[in-house]
């Protein structure tokens, strides 16, 4: 990892932006898990907003601090930044264009509970290449812990079941994601401001 301190303060600025991101997808897959589950009683409700909210809220706060830092420690023009964010974008395209490709696949085969769990399993997938684009090695382990649950899911349960427990434990995950991005922010954080 780069000890480069204009590296590191583009580090805290795309934690925050990927914590914002993964945290309401997380939020949408979450809550449609526990909506199909019929799960919302107040104490999830009071749970699901509470740290939907904290999330938020740090995702914004460490966006605010990295655009901070990186006026203290403003980087040269980079055409290797420039190459990560083409690739990003390459990243993004092909995994919707392989969602929508499997999800009417998912429908043509009258199985549209797959079509969740399949796109939950593009969306673990993504997140490998991810890895070696922002060299953030946390991507590795979430990627693959989605796409295994992803696929216990699919041979343990069928139809609602199926969706349900897919989807929170996708957005589980993905919330653990951020969390995790969000620690690693802080920890650069302390490391700068010292």
């Amino acid at each position: 990892m780069s000890v480069d301190p204009s590296f590191q303060a583009q580090l805290v600025l795309g934690s925050g932006f990927g914590a914002l991101v993964g945290g309401m997808f997380g939020m949408g897959w979450l809550g449609w898990g526990l909506g199909t589950a019929h799960a919302f009683t107040p104490t999830v409700i009071i749970l699901f907003d509470v740290f939907g909210i904290l999330l938020l809220g740090f995702s914004i706060y460490f966006i605010r601090k990295g655009r901070s830092l990186r006026r203290n420690y403003p980087a040269s023009s980079n055409p290797q930044s420039q190459r990560m964010r083409k690739r990003f974008i390459v990243v993004v395209v092909l995994e919707f264009t392989a969602i929508a490709i499997l999800g009417r696949i998912a429908y043509a085969h009258h199985r549209p509970d797959l079509a969740p769990v399949l796109a939950a399993t593009v969306v673990g997938l993504h997140f490998l290449p991810l890895g070696k684009i922002f060299r953030q090695d946390r991507y590795y382990l979430w990627g693959m812990a989605i796409t295994l649950w992803c696929g216990v899911c699919a041979i343990l349960f069928r139809s609602n079941t199926l969706i349900a427990w897919n989807n929170i434990g996708t957005g589980v995950l993905l919330w653990a994601n951020c969390a995790h991005g969000l620690l690693r922010a802080r920890a650069i954080v302390s490391s700068l401001v010292r």
